[in-house]
């Protein structure tokens, strides 16, 4: 089974730690960590970008994380629901998780109906909602999915029965995720955490959203700005003001925690991310990145 770049930590590391159970099919992935301090300082200590919509639940302990750009913490019985981010893990502290993904790719193939599940996701696509569980009843209902999900996907089988026991896998996989979307539709008004609706989060959430979709080849403040309908100067003071830093220092943290990610999760070479990410040349690239981090592509690379 492939989880086709959803979750980007290295199955077959993360398989030889102790304390990690995972399923993985095709756009969809599921996690369970227990005591993640175990990892955080050695697969899970960079950032990593999941693509696709994102659910964290913290079912013990407490665990700081980044993501959207914004920190976290999480305890005992505690939801992050996030649209398509990159994510950092900070800290934690004795905490167990479970952590889902799944794309709309996947939905389309399971016949999961869009008109009900994307109005949900797009709703947070550029902010997380973070919720107490105040019904120990999801908690154990996760719990119980994911045992009888993990027990399926690792069933052994022959040859011929591996397409159908895919196919099982990934239905069980949808139930999950319709009872997930179920029970966030419930909380979405009420969310703990979610930015104030004035003109200066919105105008932040509009960036960071065109961010997402053009970052690998627009760097100037004068793009975005025109795509807002605002003059570069009045984006770049509502930006600063609202979040402390520049428009480019936001461009710049979407380039470089791409770069890294490209060069722990893929088997791009340096010049091969260069052009993906519509850099001049390599060279060019390089410099940015150290500009930036102190290190040039090739002595990160060497160093994870």
């Amino acid at each position: 089974m492939t989880n086709n770049k959803i979750f980007p930590y290295k199955i077959e590391h993360l398989q030889e730690h102790e304390g990690i159970e995972y399923v993985a099919c095709k756009n969809a992935a599921v996690v369970h960590i227990d005591s993640l301090e175990n990892h955080i300082n050695k697969e899970m200590k960079h950032p990593a970008k999941l693509n696709g919509f994102i659910t964290l639940v913290c079912t013990r302990g407490q665990v700081t994380l980044s993501a959207l750009m914004n920190e976290y913490t999480l305890t005992e019985n505690t939801m992050l629901v996030a649209p398509t981010s990159v994510l950092t893990f900070k800290s934690c502290q004795n905490c167990e998780l479970y952590l889902l993904a799944f794309s709309s790719e996947f939905a389309a193939d399971m016949n999961i109906d869009l008109k009900v599940v994307m109005p949900i996701i797009t709703s947070l696509h550029s902010q997380c909602i973070v919720h107490k569980l105040d019904n120990s009843g999801v908690v154990d209902a996760l719990r119980s999915s994911f045992t009888t999900l993990y027990a399926e996907y690792t069933r052994s089988s022959d040859e011929k029965g591996n397409y159908f026991r895919e196919m099982s896998t990934r239905h069980m996989y949808a139930s999950m995720v319709y009872r997930l979307c179920e029970y966030i539709a419930t909380i979405n008004s009420v969310s703990t955490q979610v930015a104030t609706k004035d003109r200066s989060s919105d105008y932040f959430k509009q960036l960071v959203s065109l961010l997402h979709e053009h970052y690998r080849t627009e760097r100037s403040v004068e793009f975005y700005a025109d795509k807002m309908s605002l003059t570069p100067k009045h984006l770049s003071r509502v930006v600063r003001n609202y979040s402390g830093k520049s428009v480019h220092q936001w461009i710049d943290e979407f380039v470089v925690l791409e770069i890294k990610n490209l060069l722990k999760y893929s088997d791009m070479s340096i010049q091969q991310i260069s052009y993906e990410l519509n850099f001049p040349n390599p060279s060019f690239m390089g410099q940015y990145f150290k500009r930036i981090t102190g290190k040039t592509p090739g002595e990160y690379r060497r160093e994870i």
